[in-house]
């Protein structure tokens, strides 16, 4: 049987989409464009990622109508919302809820024809499984967790993927040294809140960044989502001691000021948040700052909003995504009065993306000169991008390049111009050898 994976939504998605396409690689099927089988994996986490979900079923239903291919979805709209879906869906011949996912090379037959029932019921979970990585080397991502145990007013998660669920050192440690034979080389750590990795196992993050840089070899990790209140000193320290760490932050804070703090249940404060700011500019002044905010909350007022920006200016993050608030059904925000109206959370979108546009471009600036590792990434019309080590997939900019090089290389080179977001290196040494 020939299968196709359409994986929507964040990186820990693709990664279990990763471990689908290994467990059917396993059984025996093949991936390809011209597949028997579509599988789709849903986004869940707020309205607009349901309707992207919902508007992609559809529009994958209508390619393959009629001539015999099958479609099956799963993901966090199916653990989301269910047995709703098959009278919402009809046009899907299998929903698979990801506690099933690991079973399912057996809930597809070989001929690629679904069997009977339209939600799976619980079976094997799916991270433990044999893995394709569908992205090239020498990028990957390893998720070390399920699951959450934050319980933010506003969020969905802890309900779509229930609670923290560390994966063992060893398994992780098992797959981290596959893909290093495997060729890949820069390795994004990721979960819902990655410091919180091992509460409820007796491990932690630090024990497991210790075993995974025991390894001997030529390659880089990027710590990604990290909660506030779980970065210690001896978190920092270690970032700080070995250079195949990236010095990278991404810290979602969500918002500044601590009336609303309290509301989100984040667990921290505006005092605290400078605090941590202070000390890792002050340990590691190239350090990369990546956060994360929310505008709109319920009760956020224009007052709350300035001290947003104001918080936002003083602490120069190098790099900020925003999101406007959405009310999603089942959470404690979605309760509170004072709710914002839609054209507000608009402008206030709009205002603090122009405000950091002038905080990234000034913060590229201090790059200018100095030399980086660039991983080589695409060529395309004479044009060739990647990104540095300073830059994260997908959400932060990239790197245009100047000369010769080949794609999936790390190469060291020097940054020789800024934009807004992105930046250009021009490269040192010849074919790889300056890695």
């Amino acid at each position: 049987m020939k299968y196709r994976i359409v994986s929507l939504g964040c990186p820990k998605n693709l990664v279990d989409s990763e471990h689908l396409a290994g467990r059917l690689d396993h059984a025996g099927h093949a991936l390809s464009e011209d597949a028997d089988l579509v599988i789709i994996n849903t986004c869940a986490f707020i309205a607009d990622a349901c309707s992207e979900s919902i508007e992609t079923i559809l529009e994958e239903a209508r390619k393959i109508s009629g001539n015999g291919k099958r479609l099956v979805v799963t993901g966090c709209l199916v653990d989301r919302y269910g047995k709703e879906l098959p009278k919402l869906l009809p046009e899907v011949d299998l929903f698979v809820g990801r506690g099933s996912c690991g079973d399912i090379e057996r809930l597809v037959d070989v001929n690629g024809a679904c069997l009977s029932g339209d939600c799976a019921a619980e079976g094997s979970s799916i991270e433990c499984s044999p893995r394709r990585v569908l992205t090239p080397a020498p990028t990957t991502y390893l998720k070390i967790q399920e699951g959450c145990n934050n319980r933010c007013s506003y969020c969905t998660i802890p309900s779509i993927r229930g609670p923290l669920r560390s994966l063992p050192i060893d398994h992780i440690e098992e797959e981290f040294l596959t893909l290093l034979e495997k060729g890949f080389r820069e390795f994004n750590i990721i979960g819902q809140d990655i410091t919180s990795y091992g509460r409820d196992n007796g491990s932690d993050i630090k024990k497991l960044l210790a075993r995974l840089l025991a390894t001997k070899g030529d390659f880089f990790i990027r710590l990604l989502y990290m909660h506030p209140k779980g970065i210690d000193d001896a978190l920092t320290e270690m970032i700080s001691n070995d250079e195949r760490i990236v010095k990278y932050f991404d810290i979602p804070i969500q918002h500044s000021e601590d009336r609303l703090l309290r509301s989100m249940k984040r667990g921290y404060t505006k005092k605290e948040l400078g605090d941590l700011f202070g000390k890792i500019k002050k340990e590691m002044p190239d350090a990369v700052l990546r956060t994360t905010v929310m505008v709109g909350y319920p009760g956020e007022t224009e007052e709350d909003f300035s001290g947003l920006c104001a918080f936002v200016g003083e602490w120069e993050f190098d790099n900020l995504g925003a999101f406007m608030y959405s009310r999603e059904k089942g959470t404690t925000a979605a309760r509170i009065k004072g709710h914002v109206p839609k054209s507000t959370k608009k402008k206030r979108y709009q205002r603090i993306m122009e405000l950091q546009k002038d905080i990234s471009k000034r913060r590229l600036k201090r790059f200018l000169g100095k030399q980086t590792q660039v991983i080589v990434e695409a060529r395309e019309a004479g044009t060739t991008t990647g990104r540095t080590l300073l830059q994260a997939p997908d959400v932060d900019g990239i790197a245009f390049i100047r000369g010769n090089c080949a794609v999936g290389e790390i190469r060291q080179g020097k940054i020789v111009g800024t934009l807004d977001y992105d930046v250009m290196v021009e490269l040192g040494g010849v074919n790889g050898t300056d890695k």
